[in-house]
């Protein structure tokens, strides 16, 4: 259907967490990444509302989300944020899609409780330490830093998209705004870059999962890291329409492919 979300909040742990959700059938969470508007994944909710009920959010101390007081963001309390919004919801699990670094809060949920999880599906994640030339990817993120500080965000982001693949002419449809920029690279995109949850874990626990990559990010490191990511995880990896933010570029593609991860995903699990 059109999308024509329900709106709701819950307070947890001194944030008003602001989600929305549309659609019948199993829970289906989806984590945005840096800047964490939720808004990101709205053209997906008419593609996926007959199979899942589809629901994103903003994540703490972003938009709609505020607190009293931006803090470096610390993956094992945004994983708590989600199981607040699961059982808001009146709900036992949940299946998960994130995409860049909501792949890493996925990680860390995938983790600390399995027990809520049906699936998850995380979309070029960048743990940047399993690279070969995690080295360079480790200077590079305190450079882009040291950027933001001297320069501001807009030289940061210039800094940043020059290594992004796929995006040519494209016009994102979402922009962030000053605010949810500047806690972006304050707070957010160092733990997002180096931090690395221990995927091994992950395995143990037997959650069902999966990594996915853009077409069009060929060799970028985001979605390089997913080949390294599948290999530890032992899981499927998908190749998904177009590049980073694909699920605005191509929407209606981007979300048949994702059902027909989570289907796959289903089977295995029942012949387990």
């Amino acid at each position: 259907m059109e999308f024509n979300p329900t709106s709701a909040s819950v307070e947890t742990e001194g944030c008003d967490l602001h989600f929305w959700y549309q659609g019948t059938g199993p829970l289906l969470i989806m984590i945005p990444g840096g800047g964490g508007i939720g808004r990101q994944f709205n053209l997906l909710f008419e593609h996926l509302d007959e199979q899942f009920t589809v629901c994103t959010y903003d994540r703490r101390q972003t938009n709609a989300s505020k607190v009293n007081e931006n803090k470096l963001m610390n993956p094992a309390q945004q994983a708590r944020d989600i199981i607040a919004i699961v059982t808001a919801l009146g709900r036992q699990k949940t299946s998960i899609f994130a995409n860049s670094g909501g792949g890493i809060i996925a990680f860390q949920f995938a983790i600390s409780y399995p027990e809520f999880l049906d699936h998850v599906i995380a979309h070029e994640t960048p743990t940047t330490s399993l690279l070969d030339n995690s080295t360079y990817r480790l200077d590079r993120a305190f450079q882009l830093v040291d950027t933001y500080r001297k320069h501001g965000v807009r030289a940061a982001f210039q800094a940043f998209m020059g290594e992004m693949k796929g995006y040519q002419d494209y016009v994102p449809a979402e922009v962030l705004s000053q605010e949810d920029a500047e806690n972006f690279w304050e707070n957010e995109y160092l733990v997002f870059t180096i931090y690395c949850p221990e995927l091994r874990k992950i395995v143990e626990n037997g959650v069902s999962i999966a990594v996915a990559a853009g077409l069009a990010s060929e060799d970028a490191f985001y979605a390089v890291t997913t080949i390294h990511q599948s290999e530890i995880l032992n899981c499927p990896r998908f190749i998904f329409p177009s590049h980073h933010s694909g699920y605005e570029a191509e929407p209606a593609a981007f979300a048949e492919k994702l059902l027909a991860a989570l289907e796959h995903m289903e089977q295995k699990r029942q012949l387990t």
